[in-house]
């Protein structure tokens, strides 16, 4: 009788398993949007020792005398990997300068509302501004309208700002606008984001508006938060978080990681940060959703201002000071295209008026600001004292902010600040002094050698030159919360009225900065002017990193730190209260929580 013949066992090689084991932990860094060489290069430098072949190959047959880690068992080398590379892992995460948001993290749980401030939304109406996205809106509608229930989706509106050729002869045509719940406003002729957002905004008919840019692609359950949020409160804002877009594949990369919170800075402008609570100073401007009540309540965006750029500030301030709030649903992911010099599909194609981005954030300001308005003086594109021929500002008449200000009886900007003083205090943005900071081998002064308000490509320099009473440039500041101290400030040196923190020291004998980080994250912004007269640099363990050392021939070089008792290498010089402290410290009494 013949044996019973049996199917081949299905088997995956045990070294097929080992060689799966020694990049778990790098694959897995990948899928979380983490790419750190050390893992990778342990895992490289293991795998062939654990593949007898290649081994062999490498060392010949005498591995075993060459290689004493084989005398140990493989389980043991796993292990030894393994936590050589989780270490890494948490010394990166320690002190890495990622300062994006973990948006699966936790946070504080919003506070209680006023109960008759709730409502039930039942729609949605989702607008997109589109100049020139050709292809990318009719992706973007397609993906807004497959993630967006039937039932919930009152219309997408898309208001094609000038295209051309105009989306409803290419790609939005009458079958695509059929199919895709599309109403369609034309502007013959650009006439810029705002003013495309609030003819969106005015014409929509659902419950809570929506705005999208016209290059995203909202992921599956996005509007579940936005109508839970809203619906807790009708004055409530909700930004989702922003992540990655790969505009390829119209794809979400990179994981949930993204960002959602602003702040406003004293040039009217807007940084990225993030906190442990939902509460989001200032809106990024492309992606929020607000109730039509509430829209129709703040006036919606201003319509005197042109062009691009100004109305997330605007619209900011008229939610926070005049009874809203702006939260970020930690769980609601939208991918966005963000446009890099590199990639040409993601250039912009549409111009902005010259000068028009810097006269909606000088509204904005001025209306806003009331006596902090003053500050506008440190920065020349936004100085508020020039007038036009006929005598008026020349950012126009901002009475209708001014009557929406009235209308709701509007709080100061100094409660605005005292609501997110861990902003404004900890992170160092209301300073108690400025200082300059002089060499003492050389009496000359460190100075920050770009203009005030936002570096251009967020980077910046100081060298030594001559100390000027008066220059702006040659004052510091203390900045940045200090994590060790509960979120307290400071952790770092910010050069004043701008947007940079030192870092360390350049190539070029200067003294190179950063962009502040205001959370204090950032380990290579902890930096002290000490009690004995240096620039220290600390790591998150507190160790010294080394000392920044101003040279006699006026070169500043990163070097080890002087011992105790050693001259001081650098004077505090002149001093002083800056008008921010001084107006805000005035405002405090008046101010109610």
């Amino acid at each position: 009788m013949a044996a019973k013949s049996s199917a081949p066992k299905m088997s995956i090689p045990k070294y097929t398993i080992r060689v799966l084991l020694i990049w778990a932990i790098p694959l897995l860094t990948v899928l979380f949007g983490v790419a750190l060489l050390l893992p990778f290069l342990l895992s490289a430098i293991l795998t062939p020792i654990e593949l007898p072949k290649v081994r062999q190959r490498l060392f010949g047959a005498r591995t075993r005398k060459q290689l004493p880690c084989l005398k140990v068992p493989a389980l043991m080398r796993l292990s030894v990997l393994w936590v050589l590379q989780a270490w890494w892992l948490l010394i990166w995460r320690a002190e890495s300068s990622f300062s994006g948001l973990d948006a699966e993290a936790g946070g504080e749980q919003l506070a209680a509302v006023d109960p008759s401030l709730a409502w039930k939304p039942l729609s949605i109406s989702v607008v997109l501004p589109c100049a020139g996205e050709g292809e990318f809106a009719l992706k973007t509608v397609r993906s807004v309208y497959e993630s967006t229930p039937d039932t919930l989706l009152r219309e997408i509106i898309v208001v094609d700002d000038g295209s051309s050729p105009p989306l409803e002869s290419s790609h939005l045509n009458e079958q695509a606008r059929s199919r895709y719940n599309v109403r369609l406003i034309r502007h013959a002729e650009t006439v810029g984001l705002i003013g495309s957002k609030k003819d969106g905004g005015d014409a929509a008919t659902g419950d809570v508006v929506v705005f999208f840019d016209c290059h995203v692609a909202p992921q599956p359950g996005w509007h579940s938060s936005f109508l839970r949020l809203i619906g807790e409160n009708y004055r409530r804002i909700v930004v989702p978080v922003i992540t990655d877009l790969d505009v390829g594949s119209w794809r979400q990369r990179g994981g949930n990681r993204g960002q959602a919170k602003c702040y406003l800075t004293w040039d009217a402008d807007f940084k990225w940060f993030n906190s442990g609570d939902p509460y989001v100073p200032v809106l990024s401007g492309g992606l929020l959703g607000i109730s039509k009540r509430w829209w129709n309540e703040t006036g919606g965006y201003d319509e005197k201002m042109i062009g691009w750029g100004g109305e997330n500030l605007d619209q900011s301030l008229r939610s926070w000071l005049c009874g809203g709030e702006i939260v970020m649903a930690k769980d609601s992911f939208v991918a966005h295209m963000w446009r890099s010099p590199n990639d040409p599909r993601t250039h912009a194609k549409y111009t902005v008026k010259p000068g028009a981005a810097n006269a909606n954030r000088a509204r904005a300001a001025v209306a806003w600001f009331g006596e902090f308005a003053e500050k506008l003086r440190s920065f020349p594109s936004l100085a508020t004292d020039v007038k036009t021929q006929d005598g008026a500002p020349w950012y126009g008449d901002i009475g209708n902010i001014l009557e929406v200000k009235r209308r709701l009886q509007c709080r100061s900007f100094a409660w605005f600040m005292h609501r997110f003083r861990h902003v404004y205090e900890d992170g160092g943005l209301i300073p108690t002094e400025t200082f300059g900071l002089k060499a003492a081998s050389t009496g000359q002064c460190l100075t920050y050698q770009g203009e005030p308000g936002t570096s251009p490509d967020g980077t910046g320099r100081a060298v030594l030159q001559p100390c000027q009473p008066g220059n702006e440039r040659q004052r510091w500041h203390l900045a940045n919360s200090d994590t060790s101290r509960q979120g307290q400030c400071c952790s770092g040196l910010r050069a004043w009225n701008t947007d940079q923190c030192i870092v360390g020291a350049g190539w070029d004998s200067a003294v190179r900065t950063f962009v502040c980080d205001i959370a204090g994250t950032r380990a290579d912004q902890v930096w002290q002017f000490t009690p004995n007269g240096h620039l220290q640099g600390r790591t998150r363990r507190f160790r010294s990193a080394g000392c920044l050392e101003p040279r006699a021939d006026g070169r500043i070089e990163a070097a080890s730190c002087p011992a105790a008792g050693h001259p001081a290498s650098w004077i505090k010089d002149s001093p002083a209260e800056p008008p921010e402290s001084r107006l805000y410290q005035k405002a405090l009494g008046r101010i109610e929580e």
